[in-house]
This record gives structure tokens, C-alpha cells and sequence, in this order.
């Protein structure tokens, strides 16, 4: 895995952790919807993936909407990889790298396929990593996934074909 691959994975599943937490923990209240999630839920994050929870609990208890989240999960990404754990730019280009946009399009495509086992119990978000890095290695999805990458822009697989 090249210097761009693994700087996509690691923005990807600040993404996927983002969107976790507001899959099972957004709640309105007075027409604002915010992220609220329980300190047991944090203290396994804490205990599995340190990171990702710090990042977790910035947002935690903070207004969020489709716009609030891309700028936090933007801010973290580039407050703690660039420059430390690549060089200076890379970030950068890895938002805007191909590796990105095909686990983005594939996470999309796995959220579409299983939201009704995902919402029938709140999974630890190892359990959706587990779940999607499983998903991935299915054989029709790594067809799409081959697609993905040598086309940029095939159809959707028909559901099922990968769920």
C-alpha cells in the first residue's frame, strides 16, 4: 500500500467513525440536531482506537449537520496527520486521491445494504469496521471494487450482488 493509499484509509475511517456516531447518536432537540454519545460508548472507542475517539469526543454534545461534519472530520484529519504522520501536503492530496473517493463510494454503496442490520442494535464501531473490511473481501465486491478503480465511474452492483 502506497503513501496515498494508507493516508485515504486513515481519513476514510475518520469518516466511517464520524458517520457512526451520527447514525446512532444524533438526537434533535429544539430543532438542532447534536451528537450524543454515551461515556460507556467513548470508553470503548477510547480502549480500541484511541484517535478516533479523541475525535469523538470534540464533537461530542456539539450542533451537527452535513456541513459541521465534513469541517471536523477536515480539521482533525489535517490537525493530526499532516506534517506528523505525512509529509506536508499529502493530506491534502489524499482528499482528493482516487483510494478516497472508492472507500467513500464503497462505504456508500455498504451503508445502502445493510442499514436494516445496522439499525437493529447499536454495534460498537469495531463492529462496523469488522463488518465493511469483511464486506470488502466478498468476491462481487471486489469485482466492483476492480471497476471502481479501472473505470472511476461504473453503475451500482445490483443489490444482490454485494449485499
Amino acid at each position: 500500500m502506497d503513501i496515498m493509499e494508507k493516508a485515504a484509509e486513515e481519513i476514510f475511517r475518520v469518516f466511517m467513525v464520524e458517520h457512526w456516531a451520527r447514525f446512532y447518536f444524533a438526537v434533535e432537540q429544539d430543532g438542532v440536531v447534536h451528537l450524543d454519545v454515551p461515556e460507556d460508548e467513548l470508553a470503548v472507542l477510547r480502549a480500541e482506537t484511541p484517535d478516533l475517539a479523541s475525535f469523538i469526543s470534540g464533537v461530542n454534545g456539539q450542533p451537527i449537520d452535513m456541513e459541521t461534519s465534513r469541517r471536523s472530520v477536515g480539521e482533525f484529519v489535517f490537525k493530526s496527520m499532516e506534517g506528523g504522520n505525512y509529509p506536508p501536503g499529502t493530506v491534502a492530496k489524499a482528499f482528493d486521491s482516487k483510494p478516497l473517493a472508492m472507500l467513500m463510494q464503497l462505504f456508500s454503496v455498504w451503508m445502502s445494504g445493510h442499514e436494516a442490520q445496522l439499525d437493529q442494535e447499536n454495534m460498537s464501531f469495531s463492529d462496523w469496521d469488522n463488518l465493511f473490511s469483511e464486506w470488502r473481501k466478498d468476491p462481487a465486491v471486489l469485482r466492483f471494487s476492480a471497476t471502481l478503480a479501472s473505470t472511476g465511474n461504473p453503475s451500482d452492483p445490483t443489490s444482490g450482488t454485494v449485499h
